[in-house]
């Protein structure tokens, strides 16, 4: 049986683009974009920071599995992972029944460089937060790219990312 694949998933690091180049996508593609963080959130009724100093990160990660199991909407949409959210194979189970996911690679030097001001951002809340992110990036990498239906380079613009991603999109929606 063939899977439905009319949904975009996208996954990668903590400022590889996911929500900028998700609602560029949703507007070009005409379908609805969704943030699980926000989503998350809402359910939640508090911040990510929040949830992660109160309850913890394994708290976190089974909201997030428990968020992708009842998302309410139907197909096709977008839809962008919180930066770890691949790191459960249940969550990456779950998420190749709902689409395709696209990995937004980009450098960890690109990255820094996109999020180095953004104070919200708990990654950047380190002694060393350049070199945390590294270190993510090193222990996180091979894990995308073994999730992803495609690897998309997300050191280009949003443009030339979100352009990326509607080739693909076209060939599996044909």
């Amino acid at each position: 049986m063939k899977q439905d694949r009319k949904s975009v998933i996208l996954t990668g690091m903590p400022g590889s683009g996911k929500t900028t180049v998700g609602l560029s996508l949703s507007k070009k593609l005409g379908l609805t974009f969704y943030d699980l963080d926000f989503l998350i959130e809402e359910n939640e009724k508090r911040k990510i920071t929040e949830i992660f100093k109160t309850e913890g990160e394994e708290y976190f990660r089974k909201k997030e599995t428990e968020t992708i199991k009842n998302i309410p909407y139907r197909a096709p949409y977008i839809l962008s992972l919180g930066g770890g959210t691949i790191t459960r194979a249940e969550n990456v189970f779950l998420l190749k029944k709902i689409g395709a996911i696209f990995y937004l690679n980009a450098s960890p030097e690109i990255i820094f460089d996109r999020i180095k001001d953004d104070k919200t951002r708990p990654l950047l809340l380190k002694d060393d937060p350049k070199k945390a992110l590294f270190e993510l990036y090193e222990k996180r990498h091979l894990q995308y790219e073994i999730s992803a239906d495609f690897i998309v380079d997300a050191n280009k613009t949003t443009e030339e990312t979100v352009f990326s991603i509607m080739e693909e999109y076209e060939k599996i929606n044909g």
